[in-house]
C-alpha cells in the first residue's frame, strides 16, 4: 500500500509538472521571403532547443527564405527539426504552429494575430529604415505579441524564459482601417480615416 501512495504521488507530481508547459509541441520559425540567418542560427541553438524541450515542444519547422540553408542539430534532444526555403504558402505551418518565431513582416506579424497565436517577433537590426520596428512595437505594446530587440538577445537563456508566462492579448482585427490607424497612431500621423 505504501508503494502504491507512493508510485501515485510521484505520477501526480509528474502530471502537474507537464500541465504546467505548453500544451501544444510545434514551434513555427519563419523569415517570409527574406534573409535573417542569425534568427534561424538563434532558434537552432543549443539555449533554443533546450527551451523548446523544457516547454513540451516536440517539433520545430524552420522556413529559411533567401538565406543559406541551416544545418541543424537536435543535440540529442527529443525534437524533431525540418526546414526549408519556400513553399506556396505558410499557411499550413501557421496554423499548425503553437508558437510562431518570426521577422516583424506585416504580412507575417498579421496573419498570426489573425490566428491568435503565440508570436514572438524578432527584429532583423541588419535592415535600413526599418519599419518593421514599429509594428512590432505597437503590437507588443497592446500585449499582442512579444518583440525581441535584436537576434543576439536570443543568445540567453534569460530571454527564453521570459517567454514561459506570455499569454497574448486577443487580436480582434477590425474595419479595413484598423492596422493603418493602429500604424499611423503608433508613428504620431493624423488618424482621420477620411483621407
Amino acid at each position: 500500500r505504501q508503494c502504491i501512495v507512493s508510485i501515485l504521488a510521484t505520477v501526480r507530481s509528474y502530471c502537474i509538472e507537464m500541465s504546467t508547459k505548453i500544451t501544444g509541441s510545434n514551434v513555427f520559425v519563419t523569415v517570409g521571403t527574406t534573409k535573417f540567418d542569425k534568427l534561424i542560427e538563434a532558434v537552432t541553438s543549443k539555449v533554443a532547443l533546450d527551451w523548446m524541450v523544457s516547454r513540451g515542444y516536440t517539433s520545430l519547422r524552420i522556413q529559411y527564405g533567401k538565406g543559406k540553408e541551416p544545418s541543424v542539430e537536435s543535440y540529442g534532444l527529443p525534437i524533431t527539426i525540418e526546414v526549408y526555403d519556400f513553399l506556396p504558402s505558410l499557411d499550413a505551418d501557421m496554423r499548425k504552429a503553437d508558437l510562431i518565431i518570426s521577422h516583424a513582416g506585416a504580412g507575417t506579424v498579421m496573419e498570426g494575430l489573425r490566428l491568435q497565436k503565440k508570436l514572438i517577433v524578432v527584429i532583423n537590426t541588419m535592415l535600413m529604415n526599418n519599419h518593421q520596428e514599429e509594428l512590432a512595437e505597437a503590437m507588443a505594446e497592446r500585449g499582442h505579441l512579444l518583440m525581441v530587440e535584436k537576434p543576439e538577445n536570443l543568445d540567453d537563456n534569460q530571454t527564453w524564459v521570459s517567454f514561459n508566462d506570455f499569454e497574448p492579448a486577443m487580436y480582434e482585427g477590425g474595419d479595413d482601417y484598423s492596422f493603418a490607424t493602429l500604424l499611423d497612431s503608433h508613428l504620431g500621423f493624423s488618424s482621420d480615416k477620411s483621407d
